[in-house]
């Protein structure tokens, strides 16, 4: 009986899996990201010290998120990598009103990632609080609460100092 569940469930699950648009992040536009005022490093901490903590920290001094790029439409699976010392990039998608959107990380080494979503000026707002209550995983979601389109961002942030060259993939559920 288990295995006729099983063998009955697999065609379901292969419909699953391609609903998502593959996509290389290395191609997508670059865009202007969030403001960095108000985000906190998740790397700082015990032995939070060296000329790689120094670089990150005045990377993060810059005034805004770079690299940013925007995502197209849809479901997708983002194939990326952490590119520099900074350790964070910014995705910018637009949410329709009353739409729903959910970034997951996938990668080797999740516990080295955070996601978070937040507006232009880099805070929480209507529609991100649920991210406020942690998860364990690297994931995070917005619901538009608002009668319009609202451009927001996922911020994928390390937790590791000098991992350049990690590769991950971000899994975007739109609903």
């Amino acid at each position: 009986m288990r295995r006729l569940l099983i063998f009955l469930a697999l065609p379901m699950l292969g419909a699953i899996s391609t609903d998502f648009r593959e996509v290389d992040a290395s191609k997508l536009p670059s865009v202007a990201g969030p403001a960095t005022t108000r985000m906190v490093d998740p790397a700082r901490g015990m032995g939070f010290t060296g000329i790689d903590a120094m670089v990150r920290t005045q990377a993060r001094h810059t005034g805004s998120i770079q690299p940013a790029v925007a995502l197209p439409e849809g479901s997708l699976r983002v194939h990326d990598k952490v590119t520099d010392v900074a350790g964070w990039k910014a995705y910018q998608v637009v949410v329709p009103n009353g739409g729903s959107i959910h970034m997951r990380l996938r990668g080797l080494h999740e516990g080295w990632f955070a996601v978070r979503a937040v507006n232009k000026w880099g805070s929480l707002e209507k529609g991100m609080l649920q991210n406020v209550i942690k998860t364990g995983n690297p994931e995070a979601r917005y619901t538009n609460p608002t009668k319009d389109a609202k451009t927001i961002y996922f911020v994928v942030d390390t937790t590791e100092l000098s991992i350049i060259g990690e590769e991950y993939t971000l899994q975007v559920t739109v609903s």
